[in-house]
């Protein structure tokens, strides 16, 4: 049996030769919050998140979708570079909570924007039918600066 190291602790151990950066350890949690009031939102729609983009190097680590009984719907959430990033095609016919803990979306605790520009998060009407009923969203997420 052996005792071992994951990347941060390797990272203390080394008495200063390397930092761990704040989005990793010690960040600060920041919120964001919005929400659509969605009235026959046609299939293909994009819903564009949040009054600023994540910023770039930012670490998810939760979000939530709250909503109503949309109709025969699949929503997917993700960013503007991958639009099923968090949540694909998921059905949102009865009013429901979803999160990063369902089944199948559990990857996006942790995810890391790319570096460079931030990216817009977004939520996408994948089914083949009109949307109506209202969409909140809550993220939270640490960040460097």
């Amino acid at each position: 049996m052996a005792t071992v190291n994951g990347v941060n602790r390797t990272l203390k151990d080394a008495a200063g030769v390397n930092t761990i950066e704040p989005e990793v350890q010690g960040g600060k949690v920041r919120w964001l919050f919005d929400s659509y009031e969605a009235s026959s939102l046609a299939s293909g729609s994009v819903i564009e998140l949040f009054g600023e983009d994540l910023p770039a190097e930012a670490r998810i680590v939760d979000w939530i979708i709250d909503h109503d009984a949309l109709g025969t719907v699949t929503l997917a959430f993700g960013t503007s570079a991958d639009d099923n990033e968090f949540m694909t095609q998921t059905s949102c016919s009865g009013a429901d909570k979803k999160n990063f803990t369902d089944d199948g979306v559990a990857a996006s605790l942790g995810f890391e924007i790319a570096s460079g520009d931030g990216q817009t998060l977004i939520i996408t009407n994948t089914g083949a039918s009109a949307a109506s009923g209202t969409i909140k969203v809550a993220v939270a997420y640490v960040a460097k600066a």
